[in-house]
Parts: structure tokens; C-alpha cells; sequence
């Protein structure tokens, strides 16, 4: 017979599951792989140091069976002398409440209750029964259903607080564990059902694999343990770009090896895009135009020029206003604080053009600040020639969204200049002239 505990044990220290000191929570439903786990962890509390906790969640979908389901986890827990949590919900109500199908609905309900219980016993790990075999049913089911790598890594022994002490137990060690402890357990009758994809793999597909000689649950694990090994690695590299990369660019994206690019697109989106999905966007960044988007699944992913963004982009802009010498006036929606003043010219020039300077007999009527006009149009050099406002933002690389947050400085007789660009011909000074001064700073 194989060393149940021995096995246990061996996971725990392996994945460093239980630090000294830990709070175990053991999701207890009554089956067989549940109270295996508890009896296995109830042995080894004492040597490693660990508070023992259980929970049971009761779904309500099997009438008398559910609830004697629940006493018999009441009566576990009472001879172990270990704490138990009850929770229950209406699992198939709820189902129908958020529009989900019921074996999605009852797992989301039960794990919320469990994380709940854990905070309350202060940060307690939580101890699920998932075995070898349980592990190969859900790479079959992956596979059938279409994965990737992450995919076929299957059940990983620990998940943030999340640990899985039998991951490489097989289904059969826990009957032979529970009948050498003379320990009773509960059936499912749900199992035994064929309505149910998983229980298709486990009672057809899996036999099927055997009769040939194959030991499918222990290949699965050693196949899932090395291929967690590759996609660490590879998360690793995507971890780096990420830190390394702090704005994505898009020719950087589009040469990447494929496996390393959709990482980093699932990273930097916050979410768990399919390849469909990482493939649109990998176009949309070698696609070449200065700025487009694309629309996913809660997420928006934006090209400006070469830079890939998320989420939608705030239209900045602000409400024209006039402004005379001696004035001020700090705009907050583009964090600007504007001022003008009337001074002699020094000829020192503001080469990031923060600082505008206008030859004063040249202003016609009023100065006006305002976001940029169709049709609006500068002058900066002799050779140059006019050039639209529109032409001028798309080669200086402005995105989009930013065109109308740029403080354009204008009179009765046109554009007299442009924050950060410069100003236009018919107004430049030369030193010793009396000049308007417009100055752009950032609002602190």
C-alpha cells in the first residue's frame, strides 16, 4: 500500500505548502478525497506545526442528500475535535439570478465562502482534495476543449492560498488510505452520472487508456510537473519585458516569438485573453497606422503611433478663454496653470516653448487660448511654409485624444503660436522689443 501520509507530507515540503504556524482550512464535502485530506493532515498537524480548520459548503441541490452530506461532515469534525464551518446558498436560484450555468455558480459560491472563512481564522490556507487523477481529467477535458501550454500544466499544487496536499495521489491510494483507517465517507450519486463531461473522461475515456497497459494519471503528473517548469520560465521572461518595457511598443510587441508576446499581452491587460484575441492585437500593432483600437472582452486596447495601451482613452480638451498681461489662470482638465505678461524681450529663447513670446504691435484685438480649429494653420520658419495644425500634431506624434488638450494661442488675425511647438512668423520678436509673454506650467 502506499505511503498515504508518506505522499502528503512529501507535497507539502515540496511545495512549501505549510510554513510552521500556518492555519490549514480543509474544504471538507464528505467524499472520499476530502476526508482522506482531513484524516492525512489531522495526522501531521502536531509535527509540522500547523492549526487544522475545516469547511463545508452545502448547495442545496440534492434535497436530504445535501443536507446528510453536511451532518456527516458535523460528525467527522466533532470525533476529530477539528473546527468546522458551515455555509450554504441557493445554488440554483442564484444560477439563474447571474445568468450562469449551475456548476459554475455552485464552485464561485463555495470558493467565496471559503476565502471568507479563511479571513475570518486569519489567513489560513485552503486545503482542496484534488488527486492525480483529478489533475489528468482536467487536462483531457483542456485538451479536448482546446489549451495551450498553461492549459495543459493542469492542477497546479498551489494557487496563491490555495494548496492541494494530494496532487500527486491517485484516486485509488485514498480507498486504500480510508479502508486501512476503517474511515466511512459519502457518494455523490451525481458522480456515477454520464450527464456530466468530466464523468464522460473519467468513466469512459480513462478505462478506455488503460487497457492498453498505460498509467495515464502518473504520466499526466509528471508531464504537468515538467511542463509548469517551461511555462514559469516563460513567465518569468514576460515579467522582464513588462519591467523593462514600461510603455509597450508596438514593433517591440510584433517581434517577439509568439509565446512570449501573448504573455505579455495577458500581463499588461490585467486578464486572460484567448490566442484569438492576442492574435487581433499583435495585427493591430504591426498594422503600421499612427492610431486605432480594438474592442475586447471588458478591455480596450489602443495603437498611438508605436505604443500599445489599455483601456479607453480620455478625450482632454478645455473651454477657450481670453487672456490679457498680468492675468492667470490654471486649467486643471489639461493641468496647466497659464499666465501672460508684458515685458522687454531679453532674446533668450524657450527651446521647449513652454515660454511663448509675441511682438506686442503685431497681437491684433484680444489673445485668445483654445484647443486647435479646423482649418488652423503656422508658419514656425521662412523655408517651411504654412502647415496645418492637423499635419503639424500627427508628425510631431500628438495622440489623438491629447490634439484638443493643446493650448493653441491665437488673435483676431489668426494662430499666434502653440504650446511646445512654437510661435508663428508674423509675431516673432527680436530682442529689445516689448513683447507678450505666455508661459505653460504644470500644475504641481
Amino acid at each position: 500500500m502506499t505511503d498515504f501520509t508518506g505522499g502528503v507530507l512529501s507535497a507539502i515540503k515540496e511545495f512549501d505548502m505549510l510554513p510552521s504556524g500556518s492555519r490549514v482550512l480543509v474544504c471538507l464535502s464528505g467524499g472520499a478525497d476530502s476526508v482522506s485530506l482531513l484524516s492525512a493532515l489531522y495526522e501531521l498537524k502536531d509535527s509540522l506545526s500547523f492549526e487544522l480548520f475545516a469547511a463545508h459548503y452545502n448547495h442545496r441541490l440534492r434535497g436530504g442528500e445535501s443536507d446528510g452530506d453536511e451532518t456527516f461532515c458535523r460528525e467527522v469534525c466533532d470525533k476529530l475535535g477539528v473546527p468546522l464551518f458551515v455555509g450554504s446558498g441557493d445554488v440554483s436560484g442564484e444560477a439563474q439570478r447571474r445568468s450562469q450555468g449551475i456548476e459554475e455558480c455552485a464552485r464561485d459560491m463555495r470558493y467565496a465562502f471559503f476565502y471568507e472563512t479563511a479571513a475570518r481564522i486569519g489567513g489560513a490556507r485552503i486545503a482542496t482534495a484534488h488527486t492525480a487523477d483529478d489533475n489528468l481529467e482536467t487536462v483531457l477535458m483542456r485538451i479536448a476543449r482546446g489549451t495551450g501550454l498553461k492549459g495543459l500544466c493542469g492542477i497546479p499544487p498551489v494557487r496563491g492560498d490555495i494548496i492541494r496536499p494530494l496532487i500527486y495521489l491517485r484516486r485509488r491510494d485514498v480507498e486504500e488510505y480510508l479502508s486501512f483507517r476503517g474511515l466511512s465517507h459519502r457518494e455523490d450519486s451525481t458522480n456515477a452520472e454520464d450527464g456530466h463531461f468530466r464523468n464522460i473522461i473519467r468513466h469512459r475515456v480513462i478505462p478506455a487508456l488503460s487497457e492498453y497497459g498505460f498509467e495515464p494519471a502518473a504520466q499526466a503528473a509528471e508531464m504537468t510537473r515538467l511542463l509548469r517548469e517551461d511555462e514559469s520560465f516563460l513567465e518569468d521572461l514576460a515579467d522582464d519585458f513588462i519591467k523593462t518595457h514600461p510603455v509597450l511598443k508596438a514593433s517591440e510587441l510584433y517581434a517577439l516569438p509568439f509565446s512570449l508576446s501573448s504573455r505579455v499581452l495577458r500581463k499588461a491587460a490585467g486578464r486572460d485573453l484567448s490566442a484569438e484575441h492576442v492574435r487581433a492585437v499583435l495585427d493591430l500593432a504591426g498594422s503600421g497606422g499612427p492610431s486605432d483600437s480594438l474592442d475586447l472582452p471588458g478591455v480596450t486596447v489602443r495603437r498611438e503611433y508605436d505604443s500599445i495601451l489599455f483601456g479607453k482613452a480620455e478625450e482632454l480638451s478645455f473651454e477657450p478663454f481670453a487672456i490679457s498681461p498680468g492675468d492667470s489662470r490654471e486649467v486643471a482638465s489639461i493641468g496647466l496653470r497659464i499666465s501672460a505678461a508684458e515685458e522687454l524681450w531679453t532674446g533668450e529663447i524657450n527651446k521647449s516653448f513652454t515660454e511663448l513670446v509675441f511682438k506686442s504691435d503685431t497681437v491684433c484685438d484680444k489673445i485668445l487660448i483654445r484647443p486647435r480649429n479646423t482649418g488652423d494653420f503656422i508658419r514656425l520658419s521662412p523655408s517651411s511654409g504654412q502647415k496645418s495644425l492637423k499635419k503639424l500634431y500627427i508628425e510631431r506624434k500628438i495622440p489623438a485624444h491629447r490634439r484638443s488638450a493643446v493650448p493653441v494661442v491665437s488673435d483676431g488675425c489668426g494662430v499666434l503660436g502653440v504650446c511646445g511647438i512654437g510661435t508663428d512668423l508674423r509675431s516673432r520678436a527680436r530682442k529689445g522689443d516689448n513683447v507678450i509673454k505666455i508661459t505653460f506650467a504644470e500644475i504641481k
